[in-house]
């Protein structure tokens, strides 16, 4: 447990800066001062177990 992180917080993602929390998906809870959700980066899956992060489907980089 950290006394940043409310008790009931399931994981995710945090803002050691201004202290935003952010579930798995990248989405900000309420009441934080992160203004938006995290941009999830351009990803394509080519495989049932690998993920290739930086590339999409249409070859863009």
């Amino acid at each position: 447990a950290q006394p940043n992180l409310p008790d009931d917080w399931a994981g995710g993602f945090l803002c050691p800066c201004h202290g935003s929390t952010f579930d798995l998906a990248g989405r900000v809870y309420k009441n934080k001062p992160a203004p938006d959700n995290l941009e999830v980066p351009r990803h394509m899956f080519v495989g049932d177990s690998r993920l290739i992060i930086g590339k999409d489907e249409k070859g863009d980089a």
